[in-house]
């Protein structure tokens, strides 16, 4: 038998509106008191840019830490680790302006328009 430590970790994504109560997982071939946020980096299974948020708890309240220490282990919240993978958008391309035109009035309307402003 393998004597090999492995991991779950759990993770949602909330743009995809996963749910945080039947989260996603993937496996690490890790010791769970090992892991840090670079291997979360390294090994997240979808692909795209994200800000990880990490659970913690304390007093039975629970927390979404912003760990960006890449050597930090990670809190560990009933024999698991927990992600809410938040993707980052990336700034939209910006298209050219373009000038338009007012559209001139006809001469009827111009006509109308001259006779409100008399008294």
């Amino acid at each position: 038998m393998s004597n090999k430590n492995y991991t779950m970790i759990h993770y949602h994504i909330p743009q995809d509106l996963d749910d945080p109560e039947q989260p996603n997982a993937y496996t690490l071939q890790l010791n769970i008191k090992d892991i840090t946020y670079t291997d979360i980096l390294k090994t997240f299974p979808i692909k795209g840019q994200f800000d990880f948020k990490f659970l913690y708890q304390h007093q039975k309240e629970n927390f979404w830490l912003d760990i960006k220490s890449n050597a930090t282990p990670l809190p560990i919240v009933n024999k698991h680790i927990h992600v809410r993978a938040e993707r980052v958008q990336k700034p939209q391309e910006t298209q050219p302006i373009q000038i338009v035109q007012p559209l001139q009035q006809s001469q009827p309307a111009q006509q109308q328009q001259n006779d409100l402003m008399q008294f």
